[in-house]
């Protein structure tokens, strides 16, 4: 691959930003090599990330690879049974993305998915990754979130849920546990054609709207439909 001159100082560019600085999409997994330099230039050195939406692991796994030696945990969340029923505001904006349907996205299932994660994920130790299944309404008031002390900050929350209903309860749990500092990675921001009226992004605007503790700056667009703040404590 020939180096590209970044324009304005005639310097090599690593390959990995050279899509950004051209015109194209930025790639996640450039974003996630950026926060990287950016826990490490805040000295922080070690974090957990939690991952809503796992599918069949593959981005926890491309986070962890990218992010190995500052994360140390990670935290997964899904039904592995697909999308749930939908509410009636998702109902009203299903036109607008026809996929998002009732056990939509199913996946191989947490066991097969805790497998693939744990092969892939060198020198992450089976205790470091905690997998949990079932439907955002039932699973995340009752987690205990005890679990993260002295683990670090959250670095990041990745939200790949697709729903505004799902959204809101992610947000809800998200509320009382990210910092200053963590990165929230909303990955169906722009769907919905982009409307702020359905999906996530209407759930993330109200939670900013309502929340008393957390605020968010707006980083950058990624992935084409997906976006990513920084998040902070009022």
């Amino acid at each position: 691959m020939t180096d590209e001159l970044h324009p304005a100082h005639g310097r090599a560019l690593e390959p990995r930003f050279i899509h950004s600085i051209t015109g194209g999409l930025v790639t996640r997994a450039s974003l996630l090599q950026f926060i990287r330099a950016f826990f490490q230039t805040s000295e922080v050195n070690a974090g957990y990330y939690l991952e809503f939406g796992v599918f069949n692991g593959g981005s926890m796994l491309e986070a962890y690879g990218l992010l190995r030696g500052v994360v140390t945990h990670l935290y997964g969340f899904d039904s592995f049974d697909g999308l749930p029923e939908l509410s009636a505001e998702d109902k009203d904006a299903v036109a607008l993305t026809p996929s998002f349907v009732p056990g939509n996205f199913r996946s191989i299932g947490v066991d097969a998915v805790r497998q693939i994660i744990l092969a892939g994920a060198t020198r992450l130790a089976a205790e470091n990754l905690v997998l949990t299944p079932g439907f955002y309404e039932q699973t995340l008031p009752a987690f205990d979130t005890a679990q993260f002390a002295g683990k670090g900050p959250c670095l990041i929350a990745h939200v790949d849920c697709d729903l505004y209903s799902s959204s809101r309860d992610v947000f809800a749990f998200l509320d009382g546990v990210v910092t200053t500092g963590t990165w929230l990675l909303l990955d169906d921001y722009w769907t919905y054609r982009g409307s702020p009226n359905h999906g996530q992004r209407r759930a993330f605007e109200e939670w900013m709207a309502a929340s008393t503790r957390i605020g968010a700056t707006e980083y950058t667009s990624y992935n084409g439909f997906s976006k990513a703040y920084v998040l902070y404590e009022k």
